[in-house]
């Protein structure tokens, strides 16, 4: 019997403590924050919004939402764009998420064996769907379905 080696092809985002992955079907693109209305009276993890292609995107902090300090957003600053689907599967009101990143993401593909659950990892995160380990590598699964509720939330 032949094996199934479908591969998922993934961007492996890098951020200030830790590798995130997201499907590439969701990426939108890859950006420098230039303009941004930032948030004075919002939660630490929404800087606000930026612009990207003339609309408004919300721009979230993956380590401000973890509760860790963060430094302000310049223009050296590089965020990934999102399609906001949400767990119905339908493109929320908000129809991109940002989300800022501190090094250069890159695209691979995995096999299902190759990505293993990290049972050892009891931490829990507001944009971490499940932890997991790539070829041992200790990586985190980025919830958008969560992201989406978080921005959801905060317009209400």
């Amino acid at each position: 019997m032949a094996e199934d080696k479908q591969e998922i092809k993934c961007v492996i985002l890098t951020l200030r403590k830790e590798n995130v992955i997201v499907p590439n079907a969701l990426v939108a693109e890859i950006v420098s924050v230039k303009d941004i209305e930032q948030s004075e009276t919002g939660p630490d993890w929404y800087l606000g919004d930026m612009t990207w292609r003339g609309a408004g995107v919300p721009l979230l902090s993956f380590e401000a939402s973890g509760g860790e300090k963060i430094s302000k957003v310049n223009l050296n600053t590089q965020a990934v764009v999102l399609y906001a689907v949400g767990k119905s599967g339908k493109i929320s009101e908000q129809p991109y998420l940002g989300l800022v990143m501190s090094g250069v993401p890159h695209v691979s593909h995995f096999t299902r064996d190759q990505i293993k659950s990290d049972d050892e990892v009891e931490e829990t995160h507001p944009m971490v769907a499940q932890k997991v380990r790539i070829n041992g590598a200790s990586v985190s699964i980025l919830d958008v379905d969560a992201m989406v509720e978080m921005v959801e939330q905060l317009a209400a």
